[in-house]
């Protein structure tokens, strides 16, 4: 099974497939200033922090009302992954 992470070495960029992973990606991308960020694009090949992902996740709860934990990101790296561990919050 190929994870997010390995798709994103080899893939050219892949838009975002649900509403919250474009919101995900849109705040990803302002906090770390570029362009954009795709669904297979990971945190820490655009030099993601600590310091980052917390204001990531705050502006996520701020926009979303969803409680979302720092290590979060720092565990799935991939937008992907980190959209789908927000949503999987959402169910218990």
């Amino acid at each position: 099974m190929t994870t997010a992470r390995e798709l994103s070495v080899d893939s050219p960029f892949e838009a975002a497939r649900t509403p919250l992973e474009a919101s995900v990606a849109r705040i990803l991308a302002e906090v770390l200033e570029i362009d954009r960020f795709g669904r297979t694009d990971s945190f820490y090949d655009f030099g993601g922090t600590s310091l980052q992902a917390i204001r990531v996740c705050a502006r996520i709860e701020a926009e979303t009302g969803r409680r979302v934990q720092p290590g979060w990101l720092l565990e799935h790296d991939v937008l992907a992954d980190f959209a789908a561990r927000v949503e999987a919050s959402d169910a218990g």
